[in-house]
């Protein structure tokens, strides 16, 4: 597990996107994933784990994942506590979600009190966001591209 959080912090610090400008979304259902192959999927197809900072961009990640499959099935997005207990960031844009930020939970999450959670949109929470062990393999998976 401390290897996991190095790497992923050490990748961060390389290869966090500023996203200045639109977003396109492409959800993948082909395999299932968990969060860290997810996101490597993502970085190697030349874009990050989906960052939802309105109502308009989690509206067009529920479309693409609809696109694709159903928002009845579990789909990684970008947000994940590793590294940071009890506090979410999107790792794609390495920027904290803070009170004053977008938020689309689902009633009683997050639950700040553990650590090691990523966030999945679909499956019970519908369009609503949700958390999981980021070692949870039953997940598909949402990447952001900028353009």
């Amino acid at each position: 597990m401390v290897s996991n959080i190095l790497v992923l912090t050490i990748c961060l610090a390389f290869f966090a996107i500023e996203a200045h400008g639109f977003k396109k979304y492409v959800a993948y259902n082909h395999i299932r994933r968990n969060f860290f192959t997810a996101w490597q999927t993502c970085r190697l197809y030349g874009g990050h784990l989906a960052s939802i900072e309105s109502a308009e961009e989690n509206a067009r990640v529920e479309t693409a994942i609809n696109a694709a499959g159903s928002i009845n099935s579990n789909w990684f997005i970008g947000g994940t506590t590793i590294g940071i207990k009890g506090r979410y960031v999107w790792i794609g844009l390495n920027k904290e979600i803070t009170s004053s930020s977008y938020q689309n939970w689902i009633s009683g999450k997050p639950n700040t009190r553990l650590s090691n959670r990523c966030m999945i949109m679909g499956g019970a929470g519908g369009n609503q966001w949700n958390e999981v062990s980021c070692s949870s393999a039953a997940a598909r998976f949402v990447c952001a591209f900028v353009s």
